[in-house]
């Protein structure tokens, strides 16, 4: 029986390792469920800055998450998830937040939600990281969507989605309906 289990683990192991070295670098709409805006945008952040844990986990989340979809997915994803008392203060002091969801989209428990549904996928590796890869997300959505640099972020996030808009007008429609 122990070697049964150390074959199927070693199984598994080689399967993700083989995903990962044939990550694609565009996205194919058959692996990774579509095409969206943010698949065009940058596949990585200068995280030099961030504290050390968050480091670690965006290191865990390029290399975990990329495994089923290009890392530029959710990096240009226009989610930002805040508290319940993070929105109702964002509705005061940032109502530009709240203006258009293809830009940015804030909600209680999102980034929660999705890394919940990837992990629901079968051969989806993040399995215990989910944690830390969510944690992340939640840090880097609200320091480069927020604040003083939420105007940049408009800006960037609103050239993805009209660029997509002009190259892909059938899946614009299906993702966000007609304009």
């Amino acid at each position: 029986m122990a070697v049964a289990t150390i074959l199927a683990l070693a199984s598994l192991s080689a399967r993700h390792k083989a995903a990962a070295e044939d990550k694609p670098t565009d996205p194919s709409p058959s692996r990774s469920g579509g095409l969206f805006p943010n698949d065009s945008g940058p596949a990585e952040i200068d995280v030099s800055k961030y504290p050390k844990e968050m480091q670690t986990n965006y290191r865990l989340f390029t290399v975990k998450c990329a495994v089923c979809h290009t890392i530029a997915r959710p990096i240009n994803s226009q989610f930002l998830e805040l508290s319940a008392d993070e929105l109702k203060k964002a509705k005061t002091d940032e109502p530009t937040l709240f203006k258009d969801t293809k830009i940015v989209q804030p909600n209680e428990n999102i980034w929660n939600r999705y890394v919940k549904r990837m992990m629901t996928k079968p051969g989806c590796p993040v399995g215990r990281d989910g944690k830390k890869i969510w944690d992340f997300l939640i840090y880097d959505s609200k320091l480069r969507k927020m604040g003083p640099n939420a105007a940049a972020w408009q800006t960037h996030r609103r050239k993805l989605v009209e660029d997509f808009k002009k190259q892909h007008p059938d899946d614009y429609k299906n993702l966000f309906g007609n304009p």
